[in-house]
C-alpha cells in the first residue's frame, strides 16, 4: 500500500497516460486536478486516464475524474478501469456507462 497519493504523467507514443496511485480521496483531489491540468493543456492526441494504481476512491476523486473529459480538452480523455472497489464507485454511482472506458 502506498502512504500517499501521487500521480504521474508518461508519454507513450502519441498518448499522455496520466498515473494516479494511492487513495484518491478529498485530500488528493487537487493534486490529480494539477495533474489533469497539465496533461489537458498539451497537444497530445489523447490523454488515457489508468485508475489500475488506484486503491481507493470515494466522491471527491469520482467528481474529479467525472469532470476531466467536460473540460476544454476532455474529450481526448479515456480511462482503464482500476480494481473492483475502484470500479464499483462508478457502477452504483451509475457512471460506468457514461465514461469512456477502455476495453
Amino acid at each position: 500500500m502506498l502512504d500517499e497519493f501521487e500521480a504521474d504523467i508518461s508519454v507513450r507514443g502519441e498518448e499522455l497516460w496520466v498515473l494516479p496511485r494511492g487513495d484518491l480521496d478529498i485530500a488528493a483531489a487537487t493534486e490529480l486536478e494539477e495533474t489533469l491540468s497539465l496533461a489537458l493543456a498539451s497537444d497530445a492526441k489523447a490523454i488515457v486516464i489508468d485508475l489500475r494504481g488506484l486503491e481507493f476512491l470515494d466522491s471527491t476523486g469520482l467528481r474529479t475524474l467525472v469532470q476531466a473529459p467536460m473540460a476544454e480538452g476532455g474529450e481526448r480523455i479515456s480511462f482503464v478501469a482500476g480494481n473492483d472497489h475502484v470500479q464499483s464507485v462508478f457502477r452504483i454511482s451509475g457512471l460506468l456507462d457514461e465514461l469512456p472506458f477502455r476495453p
